[in-house]
């Protein structure tokens, strides 16, 4: 199988902006650049991201070159500060959205402080809103990318940790397993168990056979088929590497169906090392909830950043899935207007028997008091956390007291956007110079 690029019709700007001080912004256009930019990378970030960057503008499926935005000095002719847009794609419900992710955010300590995060950032959001993506989302520093319209919202790289003597050694005979290095051949079964660990949320990340192609071939990650002694049959996998100074071992991934198999390979891991095992999640994973039954404890984690880039599309694609929930609810065939009012911008979401016809912007709407501001007023950054499931209304009060709900559309509001188990699995992942959890 061949890795090919352009999973959905979209096609990058090329790029080029004169800054001040003999700086230009640009596109990545040819090899030369490639090994210049991975290098400044490897130099700025940390080696692997280097080499991870030239992997991923050579073969991840989904990028162009262009995708990749860099400033040059051109007194020099150095690479001083780098950015990407990595494209890939999530499942909301039944709704397919796609994804810009900023990565390889770096810019050189001697030209920090001139903006070029923020202008690389700028040309990031055009190139967003002229591709149509839905979302952006960034692993970040805390608070900085706050400034550029993200907001925290689902859990980032989470996991629980268990240690291994509380994994029993069973005194009557329970099934084993052993564990292989995954090939391109194993891609179809790896597909079927990563949808099948994925199928209990409601928002999560598409892995497509070609993006399983680059994560065996180009990133060459330490994925492992499981198999049984007794058998020979494929019952799942992991993608897993050891923990620094002997502390015990991570598993960053698991499609594992099985309560009965995810015992059999924590016992494995038992016997392989005497630290921890990391689990990662999503915390509906069969092997979460087994580790969890036998004493594991939620490692502290932090949060993805994320940008809505155009309220009015993403509601209207999403229109689908709101009817979906009237429908299987007490406001089935709900027919009326929902004004959703972010202080700034307000939406007016039109019902009849319980389609949504139109969703129309109304721009500015008084919310001041003793105006009648919507069926619903909030922050845009706690509608994000809103919209994607992360907290409800009542836990968003909290935090967000100037949050106003008309009471007689509270229940109606409940119904559109209620909590929802979502996990963002990195569509690429690394595992720098960890060592292979098993040979």
């Amino acid at each position: 199988m061949q890795a090919t690029r352009a999973a959905w019709s979209r096609q990058a700007k090329p790029i080029q902006q004169h800054l001040a001080d003999g700086l230009v912004l640009r596109n990545v256009r040819d090899e030369e650049d490639i090994a210049r930019c991975a290098a400044f990378v490897s130099v700025n970030v940390r080696e692997i991201s280097g080499i991870t960057t030239e992997r991923v503008l050579h073969h991840f499926p989904t990028l162009h070159l262009e995708d990749f935005l860099f400033v040059e000095d051109e007194r020099t002719g150095e690479v001083v500060s780098t950015t990407c847009l990595i494209p890939w794609q999530c499942r909301f419900g039944k709704v397919m959205l796609n994804v810009a992710m900023l990565e390889v955010v770096a810019t050189h300590p001697a030209y920090r402080k001139r903006g070029l995060v923020r202008a690389q950032i700028s040309a990031f959001h055009d190139a967003v809103a002229a591709q149509h993506f839905d979302l952006s989302i960034i692993e970040g520093i805390p608070y900085y990318y706050r400034q550029f319209g993200y907001t925290y919202a689902t859990a980032h790289a989470a996991s629980d940790t268990l240690l291994t003597n509380r994994v029993p050694d069973e005194a009557v005979q329970r099934p084993t397993v052993y564990l292989r290095p995954a090939t391109p051949q194993d891609i179809p079964d790896l597909v079927q168990f990563y949808d099948a660990s994925m199928s209990a949320l409601d928002i999560a990340t598409v892995r497509t056979p070609e993006i399983w192609h680059y994560v065996l071939t180009a990133a060459q990650q330490p994925v492992y088929m499981i198999e049984g002694t007794e058998d020979n049959q494929v019952a799942g996998y992991i993608s897993a590497w050891r923990l620094p100074d002997g502390r015990g071992i991570r598993i960053a991934e698991s499609g594992i169906p099985s309560a009965e198999v995810a015992f059999a390979l924590l016992r494995h891991c038992k016997q392989t090392t005497t630290g921890e095992i990391q689990i990662a999640w999503p915390q509906e994973s069969t092997l979460v909830q087994v580790g969890r039954g036998l004493g594991s404890t939620v490692t502290p984690s932090d949060q993805w950043l994320m940008r809505i880039n155009h309220v009015q599309d993403l509601l209207s694609k999403l229109s689908p899935l709101l009817e979906e929930r009237l429908a299987q609810s007490a406001c089935a065939r709900f027919t009326g207007d929902v004004t959703i009012n972010l202080f700034r911008q307000a939406y007016l979401l039109r019902f009849a028997e319980g389609r949504l016809l139109e969703i129309k912007s109304l721009g500015f709407v008084d919310a001041s008091m003793g105006a009648d501001g919507g069926d619903l007023c909030i922050p845009p950054d706690a509608f994000v956390r809103l919209l994607l499931g992360w907290r409800t209304l009542s836990e968003l009060r909290d935090a967000w007291p100037d949050i106003v709900i008309r009471p007689a559309r509270r229940y109606l509001l409940e119904t559109l956007f209620p909590k929802c188990r979502a996990y963002f699995s990195m569509p690429y992942f690394y595992f720098g110079k960890m060592e292979r959890a098993f040979q």
